[in-house]
């Protein structure tokens, strides 16, 4: 089992890069082949909506540019026999750089209308399942609605019939890679917030209990059947 982890966080060791190294890391535990590609890495270009790949799936950017990475891409996810989709939240959604991947991937969606809503299939051979998951700065979650829908939305497309295992959403996240942060360094933060000290051990034990959620989730997509 090959698993594909796609980082939509553009800042390396950012605490949405961190959980998916740690699902990996539960993957590579149960036997799974790993590879990890941060979006903020690759040359791809804007989505122009020509339309030409709905009849054949070939994306005209990717025929006139050899530079441009989503064929690439498409190549990782038809290898792989899972996924794990993660972002950040960048005023309710994700950020520019996951939706515009998303918007070129639509050349390998077959788009069926006359159904409401219409049928999507998608072109990249296999089955994959998938972990999702949302990184966000606000301390209410429900501000990541929108981004874990569209996620949730991608993966299950992209997977063929796959499902998602889980889903893994965490906020209240403001500083880079805050779920490996130390106590001194979450002591500040909360001095700077006003937050009452005694919370900063909550803090750890949330963090502690999220890393775990993810090494599990890795494990258990890494036994899945295709």
């Amino acid at each position: 089992m090959k698993i594909l982890g796609i980082v939509g966080s553009p800042r390396k060791g950012s605490s949405n890069d961190l959980l998916v190294d740690m699902i990996l890391k539960g993957a590579v535990s149960r036997g799974a082949e790993v590879e990890k590609i941060n979006i903020g890495d690759l040359n791809i270009a804007f989505c122009t909506g020509c339309m030409e790949c709905r009849q054949n799936g070939i994306c005209r950017i990717t025929k006139k540019d050899p530079d441009d990475d989503l064929a690439m891409i498409v190549d990782k996810i038809a290898q792989a026999g899972g996924l794990v989709l993660a972002s950040p939240v960048y005023i309710r959604h994700v950020p520019g750089q996951v939706k515009n991947l998303f918007d070129r991937l639509v050349s390998q969606m077959i788009i069926t209308p006359g159904k409401n809503p219409p049928e999507i299939k998608c072109r990249i051979p296999g089955k994959r399942n998938s972990v999702v998951v949302v990184t966000c700065g606000n301390p209410d979650i429900k501000m990541a609605a929108e981004t874990l829908e569209f996620l949730k939305n991608s993966a299950l497309t992209c997977g063929n019939g796959g499902t998602v295992v889980s889903e893994l959403a965490v906020g209240g996240l403001m500083l880079p890679g805050q779920v490996n942060a130390d106590k001194r360094t979450l002591l500040d933060l909360a001095s700077n917030l006003n937050i009452p000290e005694p919370a900063v051990d909550n803090m750890m034990k949330q963090y502690k209990s999220i890393k775990e959620q993810a090494y599990q989730d890795g494990q258990k997509l890494a036994l899945m059947k295709r």
